[in-house]
């Protein structure tokens, strides 16, 4: 079954008639019919059933359309893909973070980036880590911002900002003192974050064998936010991200907390253009302020 084949056969068994598979495709009726006579008649089996007007796919055609449904998918983004990087202009930085780092960090540096750089246009795109990894690799994006990237023998990764572990409270998890120790979080309610940092976090927390009161966790920091604001209890996540989520009132500094620093992550197999290279430029020099 050749390419020009299997979209029509795709467009037949979703749309259910030649009519609305010839709208879909933007071809004349007589031409979808055209391809579906010569496709059975070389496959030696029918695809459809015509009843009432409908066509019916037949057990031959349900089979097949577990394979030819993938494939089509992967046809559709391989255009779109193709597509993309024939109009893409040099002014263009498909750009990826995570997604905390969306909230004020992200959107700071673009902004400002642009006001510098007028002709320069972005694509943003919220990923986790390894989501992320599988983009730039298959090129559908240029750049990403990450916590605590793990090293790639194919990935050009470098330190853009430095942060780490802070409190966050509220007005019923409120301290006198600006700076806290592990042994002021003792016996609190605690909201855990399930994400990019708790691991090193929580090694932090068993060296000096402290275990969190968790009162629930989440993978979400606005839900973990939005807890420790309603009063449930306390959290302890990067400070650029508590930044973004609540005013400094409410955030207090962890005494020999680690660092959870900002990565910018690039391919090195694929050919960055002039404004990506000074976008990469502007992020090492940035003064990001929390």
């Amino acid at each position: 079954m050749k390419t020009r084949q299997l979209e029509v056969f795709h467009a037949i068994y979703t749309k259910g008639t030649i009519t609305e598979a010839a709208k879909f495709l933007n071809v004349s009726q007589p031409s979808i019919s055209k391809v579906l006579a010569h496709t059975e008649s070389q496959l030696g089996f029918s695809l459809f059933s015509r009843i009432k007007g409908r066509l019916f796919p037949t057990p031959e055609a349900d089979l097949l359309f577990l394979k030819a449904d993938k494939i089509n998918k992967d046809l559709n983004q391989l255009k779109e893909l193709t597509e993309n990087m024939g109009a893409r202009p040099s002014g263009l930085i498909r750009l990826a973070c995570a997604p905390t780092l969306g909230l004020d960090l992200t959107p700071t540096v673009v902004s400002e980036f642009s006001s510098i750089y007028p002709e320069s246009r972005f694509e943003t795109h919220a990923y986790h880590f390894e989501e992320m990894l599988d983009h730039l690799r298959d090129g559908s994006i240029d750049l990403g911002i990450a916590f605590e990237a793990k090293k790639y023998d194919d990935l050009d990764i470098r330190r853009i900002f430095e942060g780490n572990f802070v409190v966050l409270g509220s007005k019923e998890f409120s301290f006198p003192n600006r700076s806290l120790t592990i042994k002021d979080l003792k016996e609190l309610p605690f909201v855990g974050i399930e994400g990019p940092l708790s691991e090193k976090l929580y090694k932090h927390f068993e060296k000096y064998n402290f275990k969190p009161n968790f009162v629930t966790k989440t993978d979400s920091y606005l839900m973990a936010a939005s807890y420790v604001k309603k009063g449930l209890g306390i959290s302890v996540l990067d400070q650029i991200s508590a930044s973004s989520l609540n005013s400094s009132e409410y955030i207090w500094s962890l005494e020999n907390a680690p660092s959870c620093d900002v990565y910018f992550v690039s391919s090195k197999t694929k050919t960055r253009s002039y404004i990506q290279e000074n976008f990469i430029s502007f992020l090492m020099n940035h003064n990001y302020k929390l």
